[in-house]
């Protein structure tokens, strides 16, 4: 009997890599896994990476290169990354998942609060959404929030003492990628997901002052909580070289979570993945040197 196919746009990413890693521990023999990445370079890392899995060119850019990665596709996980069309992208990838004719289930990487359409990366995640919806496809959508793998980008920072988060005194639970890649794998291997839409958190809830205290606890070195205002931090995203619309989609990020409108720890990630999520401490400790 043939093993059914998995899909994976946008394979060669954080969530991609982690979810590679879950399916191939947990269930490589029960599908055949292809990973849809931009270059051979990056096909041959995950291969290597990854022996056993398939792997496919594409470009969500150029639709006519999809036709091949979706033959005899079962299931997709489209994960769209850091573009400012994400909304033209995940219209490509739905299109050709829909011209393939044997995609059973789609599950769509998104944001929290993308149903809000309140900022920036919510309309665009909550575009692709709707056109998923609209498709005729089956469809999940997974809904993430800040991840403890950014902090590395706050390193110079916090090895000078100061962590700078403009956030105010707002909490949000931040939330480990390695957990939702295993999450996206339970989903993509399990039935009764289809028409429901996962908002996922981290299991704490944490303000800057915490995110301070737990760097201070973890490199032995004293680390002081700095709000920015938004022309700082504007400054500081664009001075480290991010595009202009996503670093102002950052700090309309950075806005909800300072006013509190993401301060909940959801339910739904701990009963998806089966066992606790990973909390700050756990990823800080396993990654200590980044930050001393």
């Amino acid at each position: 009997m043939t093993k059914p196919t998995l899909l994976i746009i946008g394979a060669a990413g954080n969530n991609g890599t982690a979810t590679l890693d879950a399916l191939t521990r947990k269930h490589k023999d029960h599908f055949t896994i292809r990973a849809g990445v931009r270059s051979e370079a990056k096909a041959s890392d995950l291969r290597n990476k990854f022996p056993g899995i398939e792997t496919a060119i594409l470009d969500l850019d150029q639709p006519a290169t999809l036709a091949a990665a979706f033959k005899g596709v079962d299931k997709l996980f489209l994960i769209i990354g850091n573009v400012e069309n994400r909304e033209e992208q995940a219209k490509n990838a739905i299109d050709a998942a829909v011209a393939a004719g044997s995609v059973k289930h789609v599950l769509f990487y998104s944001v929290f609060g993308a149903e809000y359409e309140s900022i920036l990366f919510g309309r665009q995640f909550r575009s692709g959404e709707k056109y998923l919806e609209a498709s005729g496809l089956k469809w999940t959508h997974l809904r993430t929030i800040f991840f403890q793998e950014n902090m590395p980008g706050w390193a110079d920072g916090i090895k000078q003492g100061a962590f700078y988060f403009g956030i105010r005194e707002g909490r949000f639970a931040p939330l480990n990628v390695g957990d939702i890649g295993e999450i996206a794998a339970n989903i993509l291997c399990s039935d009764g997901h289809e028409g429901k839409a996962y908002a996922i958190t981290g299991p704490q809830l944490l303000s800057g002052q915490d995110f301070a205290r737990t760097f201070t606890d973890v490199t032995g070195k004293p680390v002081q909580y700095v709000s920015p205002d938004e022309a700082t931090t504007l400054g500081s995203l664009l001075g480290a070289g991010w595009p202009e619309w996503q670093a102002k989609g950052m700090l309309e990020l950075f806005d909800v979570f300072a006013t509190n409108q993401a301060a909940v720890v959801s339910p739904e990630g701990e009963r998806l993945l089966g066992r606790p999520l990973t909390t700050l401490r756990t990823y800080l400790d396993a990654n200590k040197a980044a930050f001393v």
